[in-house]
C-alpha cells in the first residue's frame, strides 16, 4: 500500500471524516484488522482562515507548500489537500514537491460524468461559488455548466459552513435551508458539496437530485491510488 500525505485541518472537522474513510476503505479491501497508510499534516485552522478572510493568497499558498514539503520528507508517495477552497494551492504544491497530487476535482468530474450531470448547483465557500479558480479548474475536467446560488443564498451557505460546520455544529434548520436552496434551482440536475464540511449536513437522499460528496469522492480516489496505484 502506498503512503498518502494529507494536508488537513482546514477544517479539523472534515479531516476526521477523511481519516475514517481511509481506514474504512482499507478494511473493505484488505479485510480484518488492516488500516490505511497515511500521514496527516494538520494546518492551524485559525491561521489559514485568517489568510482566507484577508484574501492573502500568496501567503495562503506558501503555508500549503510548506506542509506538502514536510509530508514529502516524511515519506508520502502522493499528496492530497483535504479542502475544496484550499485547492487554490494545488498547482503550487504539485510544482514544489514533484509528487503526484490527487486532485479533488478529478474525482468530482468523473462522478458527475458517470451519471451525466451537466447542470449541478455548486455549494461551497464564497471563493468556491463566486471566485474564478474553482470553476475554471472544473471546466478543464467537466463539460457541463455549474449553477451558482444567488448572492443571498451564498451568504447563507457561507454562514452555515464557517460559523457552524467548521465548529462542529450540525443544525437541522440549516439542513432544511440548504434543501430549500436546492429546490429554488429547479433546473439543477445535481448538487456539488464544494466544501468538505458540507458532507456533515447533506448526503445522497437529502435532495431529489444526485448529491456529489467531494469528501467521500476524494478519499476514495486517494485510497484507489494507495491500493492500486491510480486514483
Amino acid at each position: 500500500m502506498k503512503r498518502l500525505g494529507l494536508i488537513g485541518g482546514v477544517s479539523p472537522e472534515s479531516t476526521e471524516i477523511y481519516i475514517r474513510l481511509f481506514n474504512k476503505a482499507a478494511r473493505a479491501r484488505l479485510g480484518g484488522e488492516h488500516s490505511a497508510n497515511f500521514i496527516v499534516w494538520y494546518m492551524d485552522y485559525g491561521r489559514i482562515i485568517g489568510l482566507y478572510h484577508e484574501r492573502d493568497w500568496e501567503r495562503f499558498r506558501a503555508e500549503f507548500v510548506k506542509a506538502a514539503d514536510a509530508l514529502k520528507r516524511a515519506g508520502a508517495d502522493a499528496l492530497m489537500i483535504g479542502s475544496n477552497t484550499s485547492h487554490l494551492a494545488a498547482d503550487a504544491v504539485a510544482k514544489a514537491t514533484g509528487l503526484p497530487l490527487i486532485h479533488l476535482q478529478d474525482a468530482l468530474a468523473a462522478a458527475m460524468a458517470k451519471v451525466r450531470c451537466v447542470k449541478p448547483l455548486l455549494f461551497g465557500t464564497p471563493v468556491v461559488m463566486s471566485g474564478e479558480f474553482y470553476r475554471a479548474e472544473l471546466a478543464k475536467r467537466f463539460d457541463g455548466e455549474p449553477q451558482i446560488p444567488t448572492q443571498a443564498e451564498q451568504e447563507s451557505i457561507a454562514e452555515i459552513i464557517l460559523d457552524e460546520l467548521c465548529r462542529g455544529v450540525v443544525s437541522p434548520a440549516s439542513r432544511r435551508l440548504l434543501q430549500d436552496i436546492v429546490l429554488s434551482h429547479p433546473t439543477a440536475d445535481g448538487v456539488i458539496l464544494g466544501c468538505t464540511e458540507l458532507s456533515m449536513i447533506l448526503s445522497e437522499g437529502d435532495c431529489e437530485v444526485p448529491v456529489f460528496d467531494t469528501t467521500a469522492l476524494h478519499a476514495a480516489a486517494g485510497m484507489a491510488f494507495a491500493l492500486d496505484g491510480e486514483p
